[in-house]
């Protein structure tokens, strides 16, 4: 195959992957699906013009992303022993980035991709979305005057972005970019990059501080206390033991603060009615679960013996309501077995990923696994996330190494 060929699918693949990481962001189904179908559609023309079969490998890597196809096909090795289809489809398409993120671990990515270009398109996107909010949505005099900025702000976010849970986890990923390439290059970075960096990281925590979102802003606290225990704890260690026994108290003191972290609102949280009818499924058939299908439509049933009124009202018309927890949901659906298969795939990559980014790959991941428990991380409108930070742990080149490593 004509080499100038393989090199422009290479190079539109590679933009095909950035246009995907910036629709992520946005709740429009329309732009997610465009860069979704120029992503996995170029690769299949990459994997045919390259035959990148000849050159699969068995080894670590590719048996995670085998692990990951066989949890994607549990959903279907399930399907002739279940007793619906109600919600067979639905759930099905929301899982499918799994499949085609497992085929991509599998062939392997060409070597155009780097993973500073991946780090530098969160944190333009993050830092743009939250401009383009800022001054042209809610505007700059309204967001520094108005004292129900934060209010503004969220009803903006909801209508022109997305929700808080997928906007405050994108910009959390962003910070930790933000500190992953500052710590990795910093001794290269020509002065205005820092600069940039050092004045995005301050807009995106300051946005998350706002959050209507709970889980965003612990994480987005926890995070930035980390950064700062780590870089201390490596300049002069007595002085970061201290700051690490003051990080909790520390963690406590801000976060208690936070208008959605009030005894009432921790009260009134409505996952927990939801936690519990996902529960009473599960004591059901803890072991092999239901499958998709059944194991929702039976939620769908003991859902309505724990909700409040409120939200059987807000709910009425609603298609479908999972367990916001991956946990849960994952072994409502395939009980124990799946239960494993999963805490597989979120701390396997810990154990194969390269010492460089093991740090790196910890923040990630343990990003993932927190989120999972608020939310469909894995198998609902995350998967494509989580498909897209697996390879950025364990298949795209690393481009972030420091000055001392480099002469080594």
């Amino acid at each position: 195959m004509n080499n100038n060929i393989i090199r422009i699918v290479n190079y539109f693949n590679l933009l095909s992957a950035l246009i995907l990481t910036v629709s992520i962001i946005f709740f429009q189904y329309n732009i997610l699906k465009t860069g979704y179908l120029l992503f996995f559609g170029s690769y299949v023309v990459e994997i045919f013009v390259e035959q990148r079969w000849r050159n699969i490998k068995f080894d670590k890597r590719s048996i995670y992303f085998f692990g990951l196809l066989l949890f994607f096909l549990l959903a279907i090795i399930y399907l002739p022993f279940e007793t619906s289809r109600k919600y067979t489809h639905l759930l099905l398409d929301k899982r499918l980035p799994l499949l085609g993120f497992s085929i991509v671990g599998i062939f392997g990515l060409n070597k155009k991709f780097k993973l500073s270009y991946f780090l530098n398109t969160f944190i333009v996107t993050s830092v743009g979305a939250i401009f383009y909010l800022v001054f042209f949505r809610v505007g700059i005099s309204e967001f520094i005057h108005n004292p129900l900025r934060a209010e503004l702000f969220t009803a903006q976010r909801v209508l022109w972005v997305n929700s808080h849970m997928m906007f405050n986890f994108y910009l959390n990923v962003s910070l930790i970019s933000i500190w992953f390439i500052l710590n990795r290059t910093w001794g290269r970075l020509q002065w205005w990059k820092r600069i940039g960096y050092f004045a995005a990281f301050p807009i995106i925590l300051g946005i998350l501080s706002i959050s209507e979102g709970r889980s965003g802003f612990l994480m987005a606290i926890l995070l930035t206390l980390s950064f700062v225990f780590i870089e201390i704890l490596k300049r002069q260690k007595t002085i970061g033991i201290i700051a690490g026994i003051l990080v909790p108290f520390l963690f406590i003191g801000i976060v208690s603060h936070h208008k959605r972290m009030s005894e009432k609102a921790l009260e009134n949280e409505p996952r927990i009615f939801i936690w519990e009818s996902a529960l009473s499924v599960i004591k059901e058939s803890p072991m092999l679960g239901f499958g998709i299908s059944d194991a929702q439509e039976k939620f769908d049933i003991a859902r309505t013996h724990f909700q409040t009124e409120e939200y059987r009202l807000n709910w009425a018309g609603s298609k479908h309501l999972d367990s916001h927890d991956q946990y849960l949901q994952t072994t409502m659906e395939f009980g124990v077995i799946g239960l494993v298969m999963l805490l597989f795939l979120y701390f396997y990559p810990l154990l194969i990923v390269d010492r460089k980014r093991k740090f790196f790959a910890v923040l990630l991941l343990g990003l993932c696994i927190y989120q999972s428990i608020f939310d469909m991380f894995v198998t609902g409108p995350f998967s494509m996330f989580f498909g897209l930070i697996v390879c950025l742990i364990l298949v795209v080149e690393n481009d972030m190494v420091k000055s001392e490593e480099l002469d080594s």
